[in-house]
């Protein structure tokens, strides 16, 4: 790379010095005629070199001329084309390493260094500054809820980790991903997809152009480029599907344990409460704890009770199949309900039968039929855009795929519970 900045900068100083040169010769000749030089024969009759001179003195000082001019291409071309390679992939390196940084100042919020009041996009603010996930507020309709009576309801929507996205679109081996390397194109195709059109139905706007956002391909590409130069080692991806789901059991004994607090609080405001209003008001709060109280526990049984399998699916499948997971807060009775676990929501249903018919087998269970096999290669590796999979599936390339970040006993897990709902 330091001797392609310095032959590139040698050939820029060369050409820097022959235009001053131009330019003082041509300087030159104007000021001369300006000065009324003194007038001299025609060249066409001034007599040239006689015979013996021209033959002789003239020729040879032309011919070494010729042998500096020569030596000179012939020595500098060869040097060309050995450095040459080594320019293309400096620049390369170079392109990319500029694409990053203006990534990262798009990504950037200003809790960041990276950040820049008229340039970032604030990407950082919901899934954090370290790309590890966060949460956006967004609202509720009631079109959303099913209840065209219901009211708006604010709610705090899990935004996905972002360190560990390449690892979700099956394209390239973990190790050269973690090496960053070029041809993990399918990768970079699906995340250029979500970055580009959003995600409809969530906080996840569009931000590219040809999705109706404000920012153009070359934008969109230097974020798809920041994000594939923080994604975590195969190994920390591996271990943070073990970390999401102890997160997802002290969210279940937390929520509980908040209910409990926010259930005294409220008889609390209740007992002191003077007027008809104020009273009123205390015991609609006490109502929706005590409500909550109630969800709080069946969400912290649900999850006690859940096979590894469906654990893996909470943390890892249910905020595309079903329906307000993302989203899900028993602590709070405004917050509607989620629907039935794999019920559907941006991904498929897959309860009803759904998955055997897709990836049928009997026994369900049976790692040897053919469906299994299949709905087990489909989770864990996935096909590409446009292909088929299944008996009638044709992929969208959407499907974040999990062969990177399960173990076999994991997505074996995931697949026993999905060909059970």
């Amino acid at each position: 790379m330091t001797l392609a900045i310095t032959l590139r900068t040698l050939v820029f100083t060369v050409n820097i010095i022959a235009v001053l040169v131009i330019a003082g010769v041509l300087a030159y000749r104007v000021l001369s005629v300006r000065r009324a030089p003194k007038e001299v024969e025609p060249q066409n009759l001034t007599p040239f070199y006689d015979d013996e001179t021209l033959e002789n003195e003239h020729l040879t000082r032309v011919l070494r001329w010729t042998l500096l001019f020569s030596s000179i291409v012939a020595i500098v071309l060869p040097l060309y084309w050995v450095l040459e390679p080594g320019r293309q992939s400096a620049e390369a390196e170079g392109f990319e390493e500029r694409a990053i940084e203006r990534g990262a100042t798009l990504y950037a919020n200003d809790q960041m260094p990276e950040y820049d009041a008229a340039k970032s996009l604030l990407c950082a603010t919901c899934h954090g500054t370290d790309s590890a996930g966060g949460s956006a507020p967004f609202v509720i309709t009631p079109e959303a809820q099913g209840d065209t009576e219901a009211r708006p309801v604010q709610v705090s929507w899990a935004a996905p980790a972002l360190d560990t996205v390449f690892y979700r679109f099956n394209d390239c081996t973990a190790e050269e991903l973690a090496e960053e390397a070029a041809n993990c194109a399918r990768a970079e195709q699906q995340v250029t997809q979500i970055i580009t059109y959003g995600r409809p139905g969530t906080p996840m706007p569009a931000w590219g152009i040809a999705g109706g956002g404000p920012k153009n391909a070359q934008a969109v590409s230097d974020l798809v480029a920041y994000l594939k130069s923080i994604q975590v080692s195969p190994a920390q991806a591996k271990a943070q599907v073990g970390k999401d789901v102890v997160a997802l059991q002290d969210q279940a004994a937390s929520a509980l344990k908040t209910a409990r607090q926010n259930l005294a609080a409220a008889r609390e405001d209740l007992a002191a409460a003077e007027s008809v209003t104020a009273r009123a008001a205390a015991e609609i709060k006490v109502a929706r704890a005590e409500e909550a109280i109630v969800r709080s526990r069946a969400f912290k049984t649900e999850v006690d009770r859940a096979s590894q399998g469906k654990l893996l699916f909470m943390t890892q499948c249910a905020r595309c199949h079903t329906n307000g997971w993302s989203y899900n807060d028993p602590t709070n009775a405004l917050v509607p309900l989620p629907g039935p676990m794999g019920g559907g929501a941006f991904g498929p249903s897959l309860t009803g039968g759904s998955v055997l018919e897709q990836f049928p087998g009997e026994p369900a269970d049976d790692p040897k039929t053919p469906g299994y096999q299949k709905q087990y290669a489909w989770v864990g590796e996935g096909v590409e855009n446009n292909k088929g999979y299944g008996v009638r599936g044709i992929s969208s390339g959407r499907m974040p795929h999990f062969g990177q970040i399960f173990t076999q006993d994991q997505i074996d897990a995931v697949v026993t519970y999905e060909r059970n709902l």
